[in-house]
């Protein structure tokens, strides 16, 4: 089941029209550990950009679920709103990516900050 929502939402992503010509420098898939007051888990980070447009889609393997956010890339920083599936807004991020592969930052929302600390796996 899991691996059916995993390769669902890569689907579902890779079909978003401003997505067609993505093929940024930082464009990949990231191994992440998330921690926060819940405890530390292993997530994957998918990361598309256009310019200066960034999208990342957060997958929770442990408990079959993901999130999208949208935003912008100033440099190596990107910022920008994260959603539910249903399009709902919920919080925000904020994420350093590295030449050298490496992903760190923070997904926030109204009750819990989420650190993040990663690299790319391709």
């Amino acid at each position: 089941m899991k691996r059916v929502l995993s390769l669902a939402v890569i689907a579902i992503v890779l079909s978003m029209p401003v997505l067609a010509v993505a093929g940024g420098p930082f464009d990949g898939a990231y191994s992440v550990a998330a921690t926060s007051s819940n405890g530390q888990f292993l997530d994957y980070v998918m990361v598309l950009q256009n310019g200066t447009q960034i999208v990342l889609t957060i997958l929770y393997p442990d408990v079959g679920t993901w999130f999208y956010g949208v935003g912008t890339l100033n440099g190596n920083t990107g910022s920008g709103t994260l959603y539910l599936p249903s399009n709902t807004s919920f919080g925000s991020f904020n994420v350093t990516l590295g030449a050298d592969g490496s992903l760190s930052g923070t997904l926030t929302d109204a009750s819990l900050t989420v650190n993040l600390n990663g690299s790319r796996i391709f």
